[in-house]
C-alpha cells in the first residue's frame, strides 16, 4: 500500500473499481443462473453450493467497491486536505471542486499560435 496517497491517479482508481465490480457482478449473475438451472434439474445440493458462491461474489463486489471508495477519499484528502463540512460548503461540494481540479490539471494546455 502506498504511503503517499497524493500520487494515486484517480481516473485509474475509478476504472479499476468499475472493471473489478462489473466482473464480480457478472460472475454472480452467472452463478445465480447456474444455481437456478441446477435446482430445476433436481440437483439441489449443487444449486445450494452455487448459490453460496453467488452470495460470496456479491459480498466481495460490495467490499471491493467500498474499499476503492475509501482509497479514492484518502487520495483526495492527501491532495486537497481535509474535506470536512463547513458552515457554508458541504463535503459533496468540496469533493466536486477537488475532482474538477484533478480533471483540469490532467488536461493539456492548448498551444497558442502567433499570427
Amino acid at each position: 500500500m502506498p504511503t503517499d496517497f497524493s500520487t494515486i491517479d484517480l481516473a485509474t482508481l475509478n476504472a479499476a473499481q468499475g472493471v473489478m465490480v462489473a466482473a464480480l457482478r457478472d460472475r454472480c449473475c452467472q452463478w445465480e443462473q447456474d444455481s437456478a438451472d441446477a435446482a430445476a434439474g433436481g440437483n439441489l445440493s449443487a444449486a445450494s453450493m452455487i448459490q453460496h458462491w453467488a452470495f460470496a461474489a456479491d459480498l466481495l463486489s460490495a467490499t471491493i467497491s467500498t474499499e476503492f471508495t475509501n482509497l479514492f477519499s484518502q487520495a483526495l484528502t492527501a491532495r486537497f486536505g481535509d474535506l470536512t463540512p463547513t458552515t457554508h460548503r458541504s463535503v459533496a461540494d468540496q469533493m466536486l471542486d477537488a475532482v474538477a481540479l484533478e480533471v483540469s490539471a490532467a488536461q493539456e494546455v492548448p498551444e497558442l499560435i502567433a499570427f
